[in-house]
């Protein structure tokens, strides 16, 4: 699989109906905001709006880096306000195009907005460059200017199609890793990384609390260390702090592929508010 012909029919990405629009000037990427899509608060889960800037980056990042290649080492998302659509836009910049890194900004709106957004983000590449034995490359394929995944057709809740579950104990959760939710080169997609570390964080939180209340994400500080390839994936929460007297908490969650020696491959600083 390349990033030519990604994703396939049967993936996360299709099944969130997104449409890219990609040129020189301006990258934006949307889907529609359904019912599956919506955490406790109503809006729009946290995760899946970074699943949504993950894509508008990595296609801004093959047309900037081309031929060189490129890994995701960070993104910041912070969630200004439930996002309720009835469309989520997410559009794209460069910041710094740098030897080593890629530094993007990533602002996310209500469609159509007020002209405020609901959440913003950066993120930053890893540039990896090709190889000096490697044949020239060909000037950058055909990647269209319009693309559409989809239609958007979730029969579940995003975080059931994704199978994200309860594993019991200290192992915290769990989630298998299929082509269902890999990206261009295998590994698990970075967003649904985040959506993961995500509903952790944000449980974990709530616990904390003990209110009996569900929290929501309002931000993830996500490092990426190494691709989730095996699976399970488990989510562990190494920290949790919690103030009753706001409704707030943060929690520190490590994913680890448990098919792969229990790898470390992500650590995510989660931050929560009471529902």
């Amino acid at each position: 699989m390349t990033a030519w012909n990604y994703p396939p029919d049967v993936h996360l990405l299709a099944d969130l109906g997104v449409e890219i629009d990609a040129d020189e000037e301006r990258t934006a990427a949307r889907i529609p905001v359904t019912p599956e899509l919506l955490g406790p608060d109503g809006g729009v889960h946290a995760g899946v709006i970074a699943t949504l800037v993950d894509i508008v980056g990595g296609v801004i990042a093959v047309r900037v880096l081309h031929p060189d290649w490129m890994a995701t080492a960070d993104m910041s998302l912070q969630v200004v306000r439930p996002a309720t659509g009835p469309v989520l836009e997410a559009q794209g910049t460069v910041v710094r195009h740098g030897r080593t890194t890629l530094v993007l900004e990533v602002f996310v709106f209500d469609v159509p907005d007020d002209g405020e957004p609901v959440a913003w983000s950066t993120l930053t590449f890893a540039v990896l460059p090709r190889a000096a034995d490697a044949p020239e490359p060909d000037d950058l394929p055909g990647l269209p200017r319009r693309s559409v995944f989809g239609p958007a057709q979730l029969a579940v809740h995003v975080l059931e199609a994704v199978s994200i579950a309860d594993a019991g104990g200290a192992e915290g959760m769990t989630m298998p890793v299929g082509d269902y939710v890999r990206n261009t080169i295998g590994g698990l997609q970075g967003g649904v990384v985040a959506l993961f570390a995500e509903v952790a964080g944000a449980r974990a939180v709530a616990a904390a609390l003990g209110t009996g209340r569900p929290s929501v994400a309002v931000e993830l500080q996500v490092s990426y260390i190494a691709l989730g390839r095996v699976g399970p994936m488990v989510a562990r929460v190494r920290s949790v702090t919690a103030d009753p007297t706001t409704g707030s908490g943060r929690g520190v969650v490590e994913l680890r592929d448990a098919g792969a020696d229990d790898r470390l491959t992500t650590v995510v600083a989660v931050g929560a508010v009471s529902a």
